[in-house]
């Protein structure tokens, strides 16, 4: 067996014996290429990318293996032609597949912004690099066509009613399923306010999360509380409101909490009562910073109770939650200690009591 596979190897051509030594070679590098020569911004994606390559590599592998079976154990010895076009064909595929991948990792490391993602340095896609990705996968795409035509000898693909038109026919009937998230993506890249590291809040889908990563076609979000990934394809990003939180890259964050109390605690009172609420809150939660101090304003004189609001600083936007939660849990707990009360007040009571009784 051993001498009728060397036997097969040295009657391909230098293009069937390229072929093979190359697949077997990206076969075992596939891992190191899309890990250290061209990783992208997301380990799934790097793993993804690998596996295809290898998948490639062993249909071509299969494909020669198929071949010197049959003409090794059915008939003459030699090769199939039809079998080395199949493999020129995946050889150009592969090539084409890798040329693009290495060309887009090279248009975010040269047209790409580098931000903090969770205190993680990343270079981010841009509209530029994804203009440059769309223009080389164009050029890949015609670049191919032409060879496997020139390899198949069909040159009736290229007629308007042959195949290259059936597949722009294709292309132009189901726009409405890629068209918009492709479109929208490169929109909203191009204003360039929704980029990974981004924090954001989306009202109408219950999201606060950092953006993790955007391609063409969607949006990858990692929410602040529960950690999970959250993906929303673009067009339907596009047509919600957005609230952007740190457009600016600040690393810190302005929020407030707004308490009701009654009218029977007096400013002086409920002063001291919030500054203790925050040093007991400063030390449940790391990014508070004991030394900015929190603000208090009395917000709203209301008919029942007194609106006081309590502005502070959160040091990392991405733990906005985990500060308001030790705020509260700390007014809470104080709340007996220092006489103050955030309950509904008493005259909410009275006044369904009243109500009940005119009833």
């Amino acid at each position: 067996m051993i001498n009728s596979l060397i036997l097969y190897f040295d009657t391909l051509s230098v293009f069937g014996k390229t072929a093979v030594v190359l697949n077997i070679v990206l076969l075992l590098i596939a891992s190191f290429l899309f890990n250290y020569l061209a990783p992208s911004d997301s380990s799934t994606l790097n793993a993804k990318r690998t596996r295809s390559l290898r998948i490639m590599n062993l249909i071509l592998l299969c494909v020669y293996g198929i071949d010197w079976l049959i003409n090794f154990y059915f008939n003459n010895h030699g090769h199939s032609d039809v079998f080395i076009r199949i493999s020129q064909t995946g050889l150009i595929l592969v090539l084409g597949y890798l040329f693009t991948q290495f060309s887009h990792t090279w248009m975010i490391r040269k047209y790409g912004k580098e931000r903090s993602v969770e205190s993680e340095k990343v270079k981010t896609r841009t509209y530029q690099s994804e203009m440059g990705y769309i223009l080389v996968l164009l050029v890949t795409l015609i670049v191919s066509i032409l060879l496997l035509i020139n390899i198949w000898q069909v040159t009736s693909w290229l007629q308007a009613t042959g195949v290259i038109g059936g597949l722009l026919v294709i292309l132009f009937g189901t726009k409405e399923a890629w068209a918009h998230d492709a479109v929208s993506g490169l929109i909203l890249l191009y204003h360039g306010d929704i980029t990974p590291g981004v924090v954001c809040r989306i009202p109408s889908m219950n999201i606060l999360a950092v953006v993790r990563r955007m391609s063409l076609t969607e949006t990858t979000f990692h929410d602040v509380i529960q950690k999970h990934n959250i993906i929303v394809s673009n067009s339907r990003l596009r047509a919600a409101t957005i609230e952007v939180l740190n457009k600016v890259d600040s690393p810190h964050w302005n929020d407030f909490v707004t308490f009701k109390i009654g009218y029977d605690s007096s400013s002086e009172q409920v002063e001291t009562y919030i500054d203790a609420v925050w040093n007991k809150a400063c030390e449940l939660e790391k990014h508070l910073d004991p030394q900015k101090k929190a603000k208090l304003v009395l917000f709203n004189p209301g008919d029942h109770a007194v609106e006081w609001r309590m502005n502070y600083r959160v040091e990392s936007v991405y733990r906005i939650k985990q500060a308001r939660f030790a705020i509260n849990r700390a007014a809470f707990d104080l709340q007996g200690e220092y006489k103050v009360s955030l309950a509904t007040p008493l005259t909410w009571v009275q006044a369904d009591k009243q109500q009940l009784n005119l009833q």
